[in-house]
């Protein structure tokens, strides 16, 4: 009775926007709660950010149309809110839309077509050690101002990372790299010898 009572509560336009939303929801959720040792090449960081610009603008805009000629109606609850809750939502939930898009095409898509179609190469970056931030499984790791500390993370082990310099120096990883980015696989264990040669690659 509950299941009939909820399908039925859902209009066309609804189920539309929940099918364009869930898969969004989903190939966000591998970034965000696993490892996130997958570099995207830039040009494909780029083209993410602005066709996540772009999906959330489209269905913000029909979201609003929708709403403004009643073919989807908010909760009941919508209408107790003070103004600040309302502009708060405005503005939230694009940006998490936008954040959702940003993590799936980004991050998820091309790390799926890495694992599908990728080969195994060293690169080499220099890096300096970062204690703190991230998650509580990932509080040792190292740091490269090139590599994005919000979306990337280089875990090394606790015992590990007390023997390394304290300065920058040069680290080797093992990845598997294909046209659209490379996952560090090995993360935090196969590591190669390391000097403090100022010339790197990667």
């Amino acid at each position: 009775m509950k299941r009939t009572g909820l399908k039925s509560s859902m209009n066309r336009h609804q189920k539309v926007l929940c099918v364009i939303l869930l898969p969004m929801v989903i190939l966000s959720v591998p970034q965000i709660f696993g490892p996130k040792n997958f570099l995207p090449n830039p040009e494909v960081a780029t083209i993410a950010l602005y066709l996540s610009a772009f999906v959330v603008i489209v269905v913000s805009l029909w979201a609003g149309y929708l709403l403004h000629t009643g073919k989807i109606t908010p909760d009941p609850q919508w209408h107790s809110f003070g103004l600040g809750k309302k502009c708060l939502t405005f503005i939230g939930c694009p940006l998490l839309l936008w954040i959702m898009c940003h993590l799936s095409f980004g991050y998820t898509v091309p790390r799926i077509w890495t694992m599908l179609d990728s080969e195994a190469r060293t690169v080499a970056y220099q890096v300096t050690k970062n204690r703190g931030g991230g998650r509580h499984s990932c509080s040792y790791q190292l740091e490269n101002d090139q590599l994005d500390r919000m979306y990337f993370e280089i875990c090394v082990p606790r015992d590990f990372w007390y023997r390394l310099p304290d300065g920058p120096f040069i680290a080797t990883f093992k990845v598997e790299q294909s046209p659209l980015g490379m996952t560090f696989k090995g993360t935090g264990v196969n590591w190669a010898p390391f000097s403090s040669e100022p010339n790197h690659k990667g």
